[in-house]
């Protein structure tokens, strides 16, 4: 029983119990772990995702997952499994003082199933995940009855200064596993490194520099915290919104300045504003024909089926905008908009012509007597999208 009770901070194991701290650390790996291997299925998830229904049956889109995928994902979700529920093993030996294997059994269980709960209907699904959030809040916020027990170490504090400064901070106490956050930054990583820099700072920074004593240490540390603290949540803040600023203004001003000789400003402005819709829509389409009962706009089905959800219905947003504008052109005194040319605007393969997306509102929809969120609800799903067909 003293062997199954001693300190194990290592990843995995199911021997020994583990602090709050560790554990948290270790969380943070898995889920640096599960990015990288769940990763390209939710792009595939996110580029197959056709409608508002979709996302809450998520799961027969995993299943028609390509093989090589799965194939992929699978040998990742057990891995971090493993990983998952031997620390939740340690942390409940941490907070019970002994080891109960029956609550142990019911919480990796529970964490098992919340694992695939996705491919669960959605109703299932939210209540394990639901219980799984709990249980974590439980794990990391309850204080164990062994870790609690042993004297405090100001190693295992974490640092905020590192969280905020990482790579300046790591310069700073000669910490240099932080530049890691160089290559990180711009990744799904940048978040789970940068917690990782909080958790093992004091660590780092007491190792990698000589310090006369733990007041000059903690002293040194809460100054860098402040420093990084405003420059990241104050100063970058508000150096991007000046030049955002800047560059508004400048454009601005320049077409105050091209249109102030012109006997109709606001037309000249106008002409500008569709030109610039024009010249975005054909980044998108490789054509378009405006007839009279349709507005055609044809992509290339590799752009189509790599777009999330959201890019296809801005695809589509962006047809209809571009429809009104071509209307207006041929027709001065008629009045067209993006409302009004969505319903009749559609998306068609370049290559084989097949219709792939729509705006379809249903007939027997009354918005007079619906409420604001049924308008919405009616709308997102009223976007309707369809995968090209293979060769």
């Amino acid at each position: 029983m003293i062997d199954d009770l001693r300190l194990n901070t290592k990843l995995s194991g199911f021997d020994g119990v583990i602090g709050r701290r560790d554990f948290c650390l270790n969380l943070v790996y898995m889920c640096m772990i599960n990015t990288l291997f769940a990763l390209p299925l939710s792009g595939y998830c996110m580029c197959n995702i056709s409608s508002i229904t979709d996302i809450f049956t998520i799961g027969h889109i995993i299943i028609q997952s390509p093989f090589w995928l799965k194939l992929w994902v699978l040998p990742g979700t057990l891995f971090v499994l493993y990983i998952g529920v031997s620390n939740i093993i340690r942390r409940l030996n941490d907070i019970n003082g002994n080891v109960n294997q029956n609550v142990n059994t019911a919480a990796a269980v529970c964490y098992v199933f919340s694992a695939f709960s996705l491919l669960f209907p959605f109703a299932l699904s939210l209540v394990f995940g639901t219980i799984n959030f709990l249980l974590f809040l439980f794990l990391i916020f309850a204080k164990g009855k062994i870790t609690g027990k042993y004297p405090y170490d100001f190693q295992k504090e974490f640092n905020w200064g590192a969280f905020f400064g990482t790579w300046i901070w790591g310069l700073f106490n000669k910490s240099y596993k932080t530049l890691w956050m160089l290559i990180l930054w711009l990744t799904p990583w940048g978040f789970w490194y940068s917690l990782v820099c909080g958790f093992k700072g004091n660590e780092w920074a007491a190792k990698n520099r000589d310090w006369e004593n733990l007041e000059e240490f903690q002293r040194s540390q809460e100054t860098q915290t402040i420093v990084f603290v405003i420059l990241t949540v104050l100063i970058i803040p508000i150096i991007y919104f000046i030049i955002i600023v800047a560059i508004v203004g400048i454009i601005t001003f320049s077409v105050i300045d091209e249109t102030k000789n012109s006997p109709d400003k606001t037309s000249v402005t106008m002409e500008k504003f569709d030109s610039a819709i024009l010249s975005l829509g054909s980044i998108y389409f490789e054509s378009y024909t405006i007839t009279e009962d349709e507005n055609k706009f044809y992509v290339l089905p590799t752009d189509w089926k790599f777009s999330t959800f959201s890019d296809k219905k801005d695809m589509l947003d962006m047809a209809a905008s571009m429809a009104a504008i071509e209307r207006e052109k041929s027709d001065k005194n008629g009045y067209y908009s993006k409302t009004t040319e969505l319903k009749r605007t559609k998306i068609y393969n370049s290559e084989n012509h097949e219709l792939l997306g729509e705006f379809f509102l249903e007939e027997n929809f009354n918005i007079k007597k619906a409420g604001f969120k049924e308008i919405v609800k009616s709308a997102m799903n009223s976007y309707k999208f369809y995968n090209p067909t293979k060769k």
